[in-house]
């Protein structure tokens, strides 16, 4: 299969631990790749102003990113917006209701910034063991306290691209997935302990798919990467899903394929054996 565009994942995929480097093995597999003609689309749940210095050094194959789980498609280079899929405001409140009920933190993802109240700030800070990296290099930069969501929720033009609720307990995980499930968004996983929630056209596989419009791609030339349940909509509609080593059961069951970890360089030596055809060993 001779493959056009590349749909790669960040976090826990093509960045290491850090949460903001390519190793070096990485940065020449996408080069090589963009020399035979393939795009390379970053697809990340993060916001524009949350990418990492990974993605923007001025490569060739800087072109086209997927943001907040498709939420939006921009440009990398200069953040022009193509396309978008902004969560209705009277749905994240019902989100946020929900989550007031369950006694849940939320936060609301928007203009570059995160916005919870300062219960939400205190619920995270119990279970700080699982969200160190989100309290110390996310929020402390991105998060803005406010008095109450709605304040966020009643500003005309909101763009708001996602609600995140960063800590459920394991008890209530059956019980919220329930509930999403019956309200008119998508939803994913990003951590065993996190879901991201957004408009329900909103998922890194209709991003991929609005790239390959974009592009002048054929959805059967392409393949993604990732690790995390955010990815897995992308992964079964790429015609080669490849799952990071690191990946969850559930990731790995929806991919074709599966690589090394991303501390083993397993993005690069996917995009070697299958854009590339290189043949070392895993």
């Amino acid at each position: 299969m001779e493959i056009s565009l590349l749909a790669m994942d960040l976090d826990g995929t093509a960045l290491l631990e850090d949460h903001k480097t390519f190793t070096p093995r990485l940065y020449a597999a996408l080069s090589a790749a963009a020399r035979k003609g393939v795009a390379i689309v970053p697809a990340t749940g993060r916001q524009y102003a949350m990418l990492p210095p990974a993605v923007h050094t001025g490569a060739d194959w800087e072109n086209l990113c997927v943001l907040c789980n498709g939420g939006e498609v921009r440009r990398l280079h200069t953040g022009e917006l193509l396309e978008v899929h902004y969560i209705e405001a009277e749905t994240a409140g019902q989100i946020v209701e929900i989550a007031a009920r369950m006694g849940l933190s939320v936060e609301l993802s928007a203009g570059g910034l995160l916005y919870l109240t300062r219960e939400s700030w205190d619920m995270q800070r119990e279970h700080e063991d699982v969200l160190c990296f989100h309290l110390n290099n996310i929020l402390t930069t991105r998060g803005r306290t406010v008095s109450a969501l709605e304040e966020v929720l009643n500003q005309p033009e909101l763009a708001l691209d996602k609600v995140n609720l960063p800590y459920i307990p394991e008890a209530l995980r059956a019980e919220v997935e329930a509930l999403l499930k019956n309200a008119p968004v998508s939803f994913a996983w990003s951590s065993p302990h996190s879901v991201e929630i957004t408009h329900s056209q909103a998922t890194k596989a209709n991003g991929m798919l609005t790239a390959c419009r974009i592009l002048g791609v054929d959805p059967a030339c392409t393949m993604a990467i990732g690790d995390s349940g955010n990815d897995i909509p992308m992964l079964r509609a790429a015609a080669l899903g490849v799952a990071m080593g690191n990946a969850t059961r559930e990731v790995k069951d929806a991919a074709d394929a599966v690589t090394a970890s991303n501390m083993e360089d397993g993005a690069a030596i996917a995009i070697e054996r299958y854009i590339l055809g290189c043949s070392r060993p895993l």
